[in-house]
C-alpha cells in the first residue's frame, strides 16, 4: 500500500506543472508562407510559429497557443490590452502610439529579434551583365515584375516608373512573379527574400519550376534593398493588472531564443523550409 501510495505521489508532483503551466495567447496571421501560415493538414505553422513553440517548450511552467486574427486587428488588441503578445512586429515602439494622451507605445518590450527579413533585387543573369550595384538607379531601362500594390521597392522607384525609366508589371501574387521571370516577361523582381525562396521550393518540388524555365533561365541575387527583424511584441497596456506573468515570461523567453540561436535550432527551423 506504502509503495502504491509513493508511486502516485511521484506521479502526480512530476506532472504537476501540466496542471498549472501558465498559457500564454499570442495574435498573429495566417496569411505568409513560410513565416506563418496553413500547412497542408490546415495547421498553423511557419518560422515565426515553429520558433516560438520551440523556445516556450524549453520553458518549464509555460504553453502556448496562438491566435489567428487580421493583422489591423492584433495591433488594435495590443492597444487595448486584449493581447499579451503579437507575432512578428518589427520594431515600432517609436510610431506605435496609444490614441490617448498621452500618446505612448502600447508595444514594451519587444523580445530579441527572431529573424530577420530582407527585401530584395531577384534578377535574370542576362540582366546582370551590366554592372547594377546601387538600387535603384543602376536598374535603369529593365523591366520588372511586383506584387500588386506592394511598395517595398521605395520612393525613387515609384518615381523611376512614373518618369518611365523602368517598366512595372503588377501581379497577384509572389508565386505569380517566379514563372513571369522565368520566362523571360521581366527582367528583374522586387520581393520579399524568405517567402520568394519558399515559393521556389514548391516550384522546383513539383516541377513547374522546369516546365516555366524552358530558356534555362538563371536567376540571381541583386541586391538587398532593406532589412527587417521580426520580434514577439508584449502589450504594454494594463499588462501588470492582466498578465501579472508578463516579466517573468519575457526574460525567459529572450534566454531561450538566445541559446537557440547559439546553439543552431533557429537556423535549423528556417532550413527546413526554404533550404
Amino acid at each position: 500500500m506504502k509503495k502504491i501510495s509513493l508511486c502516485l505521489l511521484v506521479y502526480f508532483l512530476s506532472n504537476s506543472w501540466a496542471f498549472s503551466a501558465q498559457n500564454v495567447e499570442i495574435y498573429t496571421y495566417d496569411s505568409l508562407p513560410p513565416l506563418s501560415f496553413r500547412n497542408e493538414q490546415n495547421a498553423l505553422d511557419g518560422i515565426y510559429i515553429e520558433i516560438v513553440k520551440t523556445a516556450v517548450s524549453r520553458m518549464p511552467g509555460y504553453t502556448v497557443s496562438f491566435n489567428v486574427v487580421p493583422w489591423v486587428r492584433a495591433k488594435a488588441y495590443a492597444e487595448d490590452g486584449t493581447a499579451f503578445a503579437i507575432l512578428p512586429p518589427y520594431f515600432h515602439a517609436h510610431d506605435w502610439l496609444t490614441q490617448a494622451e498621452p500618446k505612448r507605445p502600447y508595444l514594451w518590450p519587444y523580445s530579441q529579434a527572431l529573424y530577420t527579413q530582407r527585401d530584395v533585387v531577384i534578377c535574370n543573369e542576362k540582366a546582370l551583365n551590366t554592372p547594377r550595384t546601387a538600387f535603384p538607379k543602376d536598374f535603369q531601362g529593365l523591366k520588372f515584375a511586383m506584387t500588386r500594390g506592394d511598395g517595398r521597392a521605395g520612393e525613387a522607384f515609384s518615381q523611376m516608373v512614373k518618369n518611365k525609366q523602368v517598366q512595372l508589371h503588377e501581379l497577384k501574387d509572389i508565386k505569380a512573379l517566379i514563372p513571369y521571370l522565368l520566362k523571360e516577361r521581366a527582367d528583374c523582381i522586387v520581393t520579399s527574400q524568405t517567402p520568394f525562396s519558399w515559393y521556389l521550393k514548391q516550384l522546383k518540388e513539383t516541377g513547374e519550376y522546369y516546365q516555366h524555365n524552358e530558356k534555362n533561365v538563371v536567376l540571381k541575387e541583386a541586391a538587398v534593398i532593406s532589412s527587417n527583424e521580426g520580434y514577439l511584441g508584449y502589450t504594454d497596456i494594463n499588462a501588470d493588472k492582466n498578465f501579472p506573468f508578463k516579466k517573468d515570461f519575457s526574460i525567459k523567453f529572450d534566454i531561450e531564443i538566445y541559446k537557440m540561436k547559439k546553439e543552431g535550432v533557429i537556423q535549423d527551423i528556417v532550413d527546413r523550409f526554404i533550404k
